[in-house]
């Protein structure tokens, strides 16, 4: 996947990382294979309404039927959408979707944002080059 590619993909991850406060760095999630942070609740406007300006799509638990089969199958057969937790997503890329989960925590005081890539064109993503490329635009070490 070559990166220049992916080029409009870097920028709206740094835009989005402009919101995020200083008290949350971005780290990677291993268990995932996502760009994670988390975020209090009292930052929940600053953070989400950016976003939806930033992305194509917000799904939730009642509306992720409506989004492209690649799309809705990645989500409900991997990470799964429950009520109160939202996924945002980008149009293609090269194939290539860029897409954030946003998952309340059960104490409603902290929310988790993931931020990843996922391929709808049938080609399966190297995680190494996700977390290389999602790394690179988050600048993380």
């Amino acid at each position: 996947m070559p990166r220049t590619d992916l080029d409009v993909l870097e920028t709206i991850c740094q835009r989005i990382s402009l919101n995020i406060p200083d008290h949350c760095p971005w780290r990677w999630d291993k268990e995932f294979n996502l760009a994670l942070t988390v975020i209090d609740r009292q930052d929940e406007i600053m953070v989400e309404l950016p976003m939806t300006l930033e992305f194509t799509n917000k799904w939730d638990f009642t509306s992720i039927d409506d989004a492209d089969g690649p799309i809705r199958d990645f989500f409900q057969a991997g990470l799964g959408i429950i009520p109160g937790q939202k996924v945002f997503t980008m149009e293609p890329v090269n194939g290539v979707v860029l897409y954030a989960a946003w998952w309340p925590w059960g104490d409603e005081e902290r929310i988790s944002l993931r931020l990843g890539l996922v391929s709808i064109s049938g080609e399966k993503l190297d995680p190494a080059d996700v977390k290389s490329l999602i790394c690179r635009w988050l600048k993380l070490t």
